[in-house]
């Protein structure tokens, strides 16, 4: 997996990624990771479709969602 800086190349609108969100913290590299979508220079959520808050934290990296497994699980 290979994080993109957003500096440098932005994934596509409305295209779920992975995301690195940052709270602004010095000592801390990342506040969390989750799944979200760009539309314009917004971020968001896929689960609730709430606006990323840069208020709360920012996107700083992404990278693509793995392919879905081949086989169905039973369960």
């Amino acid at each position: 997996m290979e994080w993109i800086p957003i500096e440098s190349r932005k994934p596509p609108q409305d295209v779920c990624v992975l995301v690195v969100i940052y709270d602004g913290r010095e000592k801390v590299k990342m506040s969390h990771v989750e799944i979200a979508s760009r539309i314009g220079d917004a971020w968001i959520e896929p689960k609730d479709g709430e606006v990323i808050n840069p208020k709360y934290g920012y996107v700083t990296h992404w990278t693509p969602l793995p392919e879905p497994p081949d086989e169905q699980v039973n369960l």
